[in-house]
């Protein structure tokens, strides 16, 4: 262990973090995107998980329910999404699922951003899907062991 936390493995994955999650912001601005880095990580999970109900995404995104609502409400208002309430025995389920619109914006984003990591990374000498593998497991480590759960 170092002998300060600011020199420490957990701190400098917070610190990346944030500066990737700024760099994204950055860079959605720039290309002028009608939709936030969080609200495209959404499009992505009903993109993998059509018909996910609203918990279910939050869990995925590790966000609390209520902030995954008003980011799905966003999308909804732009025409990325559409919900579908449904009844289930004795309760109501609402799907969200991806529109024409919001799959052609999904489609345009994840190529783009294709190109962005190929040139911001061509320097970096690690494999990129290493480091995302072994993040995983970190954040999946951590979440078992300190029973973290986003709901």
């Amino acid at each position: 262990m170092p002998e300060h936390y600011t020199k420490s493995l957990p701190y400098e994955l917070e610190l990346t973090s944030r500066i990737l999650h700024e760099a994204a912001k950055c860079h959605f601005a720039q290309c002028n995107y009608p939709i936030s880095p969080e609200e495209f990580a959404i499009l992505d999970c009903l993109y993998l998980k059509p018909d996910i109900i609203q918990i279910d995404l939050a869990r995925m995104i590790l966000k609390g329910r209520a902030h995954t609502g008003r980011f799905l409400k966003s999308l909804e208002e732009k025409g990325y999404v559409k919900r579908k309430s449904e009844r289930n025995g004795s309760k109501t389920v609402t799907k969200n699922i991806i529109t024409k619109e919001g799959h052609a914006l999904y489609n345009r984003i994840c190529s783009e951003i294709d190109k962005y990591i190929e040139e911001t990374n061509s320097d970096v000498n690690i494999q990129i899907n290493d480091v995302i593998k072994l993040l995983q497991e970190i954040r999946e480590n951590c979440m078992e062991k300190f029973d973290i759960k986003f709901e």
